[in-house]
């Protein structure tokens, strides 16, 4: 340990006792594990040299941060740089990356497919952890607001109704969203994306998700497995039939010209209720506690990878509310 390593420990101690979640969400769940996945993605080894990579783990942790605090890459840069929590959270390193190389491996995760990897070991973890699901799944979606460009989009509706084209630099390009679409959805016009979730009914631990382009209708993505036992929807996913045998289908009944609802789908429709409104929490969550409503990247693939630790991210937070729960009945 260095000296300035001393010192800033030293100084969290303070924090520590006022209440740090972070401290908390770091204990969930063991770290390791994350580690040989990361490590392929860097370029420098003993036979080839090159400078030393970011210590994997902390990476990981990096892009939690990023997503618990809906941060930029040159926010999140100073942020940790900044505050004594972020730095513990991080096991206070020497060193820590600039917001350009956060970026850059935040792209070579994409494309040397490790975001699957990733997911895949912390659901590992929480099966080991006793978090299995057991009283069902609830399947819902979101929408992730995207900047289109309102002064473009004007004028080239403009220039369009004058027959001409717009020609953009290569530069502007880079800032233009390639993936994001519009939709309406109860008389609000959205664009951008959307992440679709698979929810544990018992633990509120988020199992599966996918992130797919705005217009894309809920029904159109299917999260169920065989062995999730029951799966409730809302009225979106209505005659949209399950890929798995054995699935007990607790979807919404949805009314239509001329066939109103029974009051035995009415009621139907209430108890299913009951238990899918527990699914907006992980909604309700990431965007205002972690100001995730609105991306600031502009590919599918990028919003991806970002959904995904923030899925991660939601998941850790919920892990200490079940701690707290756990802790609260033993009393």
């Amino acid at each position: 340990m260095s000296f300035n390593q001393f010192i800033l420990k030293e100084q969290y101690a303070k924090v520590r006792g006022l209440g740090d979640r972070l401290e908390l969400m770091k204990k969930q769940i063991e770290w390791k594990p994350f580690r040989p996945i990361l490590a392929s993605v860097f370029r420098d080894n003993k036979e080839t040299g090159g400078r030393p990579h970011t210590n994997e783990i902390t990476v990981v942790r990096i892009m939690l941060l990023q997503e618990w605090y809906g941060l930029s890459d040159p926010e999140l840069e100073f942020q940790i740089n900044d505050r004594l929590s972020f730095r513990n959270f991080l096991d206070f390193p020497e060193t820590v990356p600039d917001f350009s190389t956060i970026w850059k491996i935040r792209d070579r995760l994409k494309e040397a497919g490790k975001e699957e990897k990733i997911w895949n070991a912390l659901q590992h973890q929480l099966n080991q952890k006793g978090y299995s699901i057991q009283k069902g799944v609830i399947q819902d979606a979101c929408f992730i607001e995207a900047d289109f460009g309102r002064k473009r989009y004007y004028n080239e509706k403009k220039a369009e109704k004058k027959g001409e084209k717009i020609e953009y630099t290569e530069k502007q390009q880079q800032h233009m969203d390639k993936d994001g679409t519009f939709s309406v959805k109860h008389g609000q016009v959205h664009f951008g994306y959307k992440n679709h979730i698979k929810i544990d009914v018992k633990h509120s631990l988020i199992r599966e998700y996918e992130v797919s382009t705005a217009s894309l209708h809920d029904g159109e993505v299917n999260l169920v497995e065989c062995g999730d036992g029951k799966v409730y929807r809302d009225k979106g996913y209505f005659g949209k039939k399950l890929n798995c045998d054995g699935i007990k289908d607790m979807t919404m009944k949805r009314a239509s010209r001329g066939h109103p609802l029974t009051q035995k789908e009415k009621d139907w429709n209430k108890a299913v209720s009951r238990v899918r409104a527990s699914g907006e929490r992980p909604f309700a969550v990431m965007k205002n506690v972690f100001n995730g409503a609105r991306t600031k990247v502009k590919t599918l693939a990028r919003v991806s990878i970002k959904e995904m630790f923030k899925c991660f991210g939601f998941n850790l937070y919920q892990l200490v509310t079940l701690r707290r729960r756990e802790l609260a009945k033993a009393l």
